[in-house]
């Protein structure tokens, strides 16, 4: 045993004598321009290793040294920062409501450069979260391609596929949603030739027709009730064209939509005039956390939509819903006029606590994924008052996004890093509502992953575990073509 040790001794020596370690770094006063960019970030104590690298070609070695304000220290030599997850783990642990300090030494042509030390922030609030689930695709237009719903462990690396359309025939599939976060009780859609709405509930898994044809539209935009008793969708007919200007290249909007409740139980569809409307579009529904309320968004329907689509903006607007009943109030609020700001709201989506109204602000339409302008904005449903996510927002769109269920973390969309690809992020909100600086989702090795991704990230929303669906036999029933059939109830009295 003893001359074991002895040779593992000389072993790991004789690797430290061999790693390029800096020798007499000439000291720089700027930051270094790591990618991803977690200077001065806030993230959990159970977030994935911030792996990055200098974006500099001539850089072939870094050495990173983290220290944590309250004690401990990592250290990696490579190609680019790469800790382990072990070691990662206990010295955010150990550092929680303090911070790191991040020194870069990086050469170039033989010669070592010590950059500006940067920190990073561990924040008190946990994220309680397993992991995150989201669409991948790539960034095309006319077709989906190659894509698929798949989950990611939050506090490693570990991605698995939900599920991919490789196999079912290439059918696109889009907006996967638990219920707070459960998987237990969750959604999806699927279009195509085995189209199909997906719905999990109460240990078991049913497959249902893809559209009613009554309702005009599929089941999509879908927002669990808190109980689990209702899911509500919007029925969309959506369309898409193509601009000329290179910061505007596709623009996606509905000619109509309507706003349903599905009760997965009965399979019964709700289908009330107050939220289908002949002159208005209804998008994005979303219950209130206790169950009582359904927001959604508005717009004034046009005869020519396509026409006039920098005219249709949105606001956001709440009804009454009655749990007991599963109807809906005869009196519809806006909440968030946006029109009358000369922009349009979307994707409204309240804290699980109650407190704020989460949204995206953009000029016109529905759809803000390729609106440069498009803004993460909050509101206080105590106060009425909105204000911009300065922090969080950049100079491209921000867009999708949801909230953990502690209600100290949201997760969205972003183009920020090259105006093409979408990217997950993540940032604090603290208790007045207001936003850390956001962290992008870390890579185990993010040279190769800048280097060789071809995906988008879209629809992202949290997870408290992981889901099965493959080893349910979920392919084969999609390709067997049976579904269940939905029964429209349609109140149109008022």
């Amino acid at each position: 045993m003893r001359q074991l040790l002895i040779i593992l001794s000389i072993i790991a020596v004789g690797i430290t004598a061999c790693t390029p370690l800096p020798d007499h770094p000439t000291k720089s006063q700027e930051l270094p321009k790591v990618i991803p960019d977690y200077i001065g970030v806030t993230i959990p104590q159970d977030i994935a290793p911030l792996n990055f690298y200098i974006d500099d070609e001539t850089i072939d070695r870094m050495d990173v040294i983290v220290k944590g304000a309250k004690g401990g220290q990592l250290h990696s030599n490579g190609r680019y920062a790469d800790f382990d997850i072990g070691e990662w783990h206990s010295l955010l642990k150990q550092n929680v409501g303090d911070s790191l300090t991040v020194t870069v030494c990086a050469r170039r042509n033989g010669t070592w450069t010590e950059y500006k030390p940067f920190a990073i922030y561990i924040s008190d609030d946990p994220l309680e979260e397993w992991g995150v689930t989201y669409r991948l695709i790539p960034p095309g237009y006319e077709t989906y391609g190659s894509m698929g719903l798949y989950q990611r462990s939050l506090s490693t690396f570990e991605e698995t596929a939900i599920v991919e359309n490789k196999h079912v025939e290439s059918n696109c599939m889009n907006c996967h949603t638990p219920n707070r976060t459960n998987p237990d009780q969750s959604t999806f859609h699927v279009r195509g030739e085995h189209g199909a709405t997906v719905v999990c509930h109460d240990g078991k898994i049913d497959i249902l027709s893809p559209r009613n044809d009554e309702l005009g539209g599929s089941m999509v935009y879908p927002y669990w009730h808190p109980s689990g008793r209702y899911i509500a969708y919007s029925t969309n007919q959506t369309h898409q064209n193509f601009h000329q200007l290179r910061d505007r290249r596709v623009e996606v909007y509905d000619d109509s939509s309507d706003i349903i409740i599905y009760h997965p139980a009965t399979h019964d569809i709700l289908l009330d005039s107050i939220v289908a409307t002949r002159d208005h579009l209804e998008n994005f529904p979303a219950f209130s956390p206790d169950g009582k309320t359904l927001y959604f968004c508005a717009a004034n329907r046009t005869d020519s939509i396509w026409k006039n689509y920098m005219d249709v903006k949105y606001n956001i607007c709440r009804i009454d819903f009655h749990p007991e009943t599963g109807q809906l109030g005869s009196r519809v609020d806006t909440i968030v006029n946006a029109r009358s700001m000369g922009k349009s709201a979307n994707m409204p989506r309240v804290s699980y606590d109650g407190k704020y109204l989460l949204y995206t602000l953009s000029d016109y339409g529905c759809f803000p994924i390729w609106h440069p302008e498009a803004d993460l904005w909050m509101m206080d449903l105590e106060t009425n008052d909105s204000w911009p996510l300065a922090l969080a927002n950049s100079k491209d769109a921000e867009s999708f996004h949801n909230w953990s269920l502690n209600s100290r973390w949201i997760v969205f969309t972003s183009r920020r890093d090259d105006g093409l690809y979408t990217q997950l992020y993540f940032a604090h909100i603290d208790k007045q509502g207001r936003p850390d600086k956001p962290f992008r989702l870390p890579q185990r090795n993010p040279r190769e992953y800048e280097a060789e991704t071809i995906y988008s990230f879209n629809t992202p929303d949290f997870a408290l575990r992981p889901i099965d669906l493959i080893s349910q036999g979920i392919y084969k029933r999609l390709m067997d073509n049976e579904r269940v059939a939905n029964r429209l109830n349609m109140r149109d009295e008022r």
